[in-house]
């Protein structure tokens, strides 16, 4: 007779840490095959050296995901404004929306900046 036991969350013990797919890692390899993860969120101060496998981090940020302002930056603008007269009994065809298109900023600056 035998017993299979099943535990749930619990800390696989071979596979890779998280930090090999982290932005804000820092990883060191060795001769050896020894690895050091240096940390560069400053969670816990700036540039902390992390001694473990990370099986989970609240931090965790995929390096191969763009942070939100990289996103605004390359971001086409869209803007829907309505003309023509508003309200509940708008006749039909008078309903006109227009469209305006702006391209991403070059800058980096405020999207509605023209480009340098």
């Amino acid at each position: 007779m035998s017993i299979s036991i099943k535990i749930c969350n619990a800390t696989p013990k071979g596979g890779k840490p998280l930090c090999l797919t982290c932005k804000e890692a820092r990883v060191i390899k060795g001769q050896n095959g020894e690895e050091r993860f240096i940390c560069t969120d400053g969670l816990f101060r700036p540039n902390n050296v992390v001694t473990f496998k990370v099986a989970e981090c609240s931090q965790y940020s995929p390096f191969n995901v763009p942070h939100l302002f990289e996103m605004e930056q390359i971001a086409w603008r869209v803007e829907a404004r309505r003309r023509g007269p508003s309200g509940f009994s708008v006749p039909e065809g008078e309903d006109k929306m227009e469209y305006v298109v702006k391209p991403p900023s070059d800058n980096g600056g405020s999207p509605d900046e023209p480009p340098k």
